[in-house]
């Protein structure tokens, strides 16, 4: 299947054993945007939704694509490459965390279909560098060389008014 509904039971489908890809625009992320300085671009993702050999149903998935975040160093936009892999093991409550195989993360599923984007936002935000960087300085290096300070100005000093007040004393 090549498209991705907004919504999806998750455990019925990982009974079934079902396969879908599709895209998911960038601006969808709702929970990833104020980390990025651009919403535009669209990541392609694939999810596999089955059940292993213990029964477990899980969520293996896939991520690819690019984001733009903002260097920490230059303050200038840059892209992160995301080629992100995971296995989710779908769990109806907390009580079952201790079952689960050492292989998956818990995502604890609700009786409400779950949105797709919400889980891709999560596997996102995991992936997010927690100080964003360009790789090499060479890349801020340009930014930092053409900044330019403001010229020393005269300004009025705040206090001045203070010492007006003590020389009339």
């Amino acid at each position: 299947m090549d498209h991705l509904p907004e919504r999806l039971d998750l455990i019925a489908t990982a009974e079934a054993g079902r396969v879908l890809r599709g895209r998911i625009p960038v601006a969808g992320l709702q929970r990833v945007l104020p980390s990025l300085v651009s919403d535009e671009g669209e990541l392609q993702v694939e999810l596999h939704l089955g059940k292993d050999l213990d029964g477990t149903c899980f969520l293996a998935g896939a991520i690819q694509g690019e984001i733009v975040l903002r260097c920490q160093r230059c303050m200038e936009g840059m892209t992160l490459p995301l080629e992100l892999e995971f296995r989710l093991g779908l769990l109806r409550d907390e009580s079952a965390m201790g079952k689960l195989s050492d292989c998956y993360e818990p995502l604890v599923v609700t009786a409400e279909p779950a949105y797709i984007a919400d889980i891709v936002s999560d596997e996102v935000l995991l992936a997010l560098p927690i100080v964003p960087l360009h790789k090499g300085s060479d890349e801020c290096n340009a930014s930092i060389k053409a900044y330019k300070p403001p010229q020393d100005e005269q300004r009025d000093n705040p206090f001045a008014v203070l010492a007006e007040l003590k020389h009339k004393q």
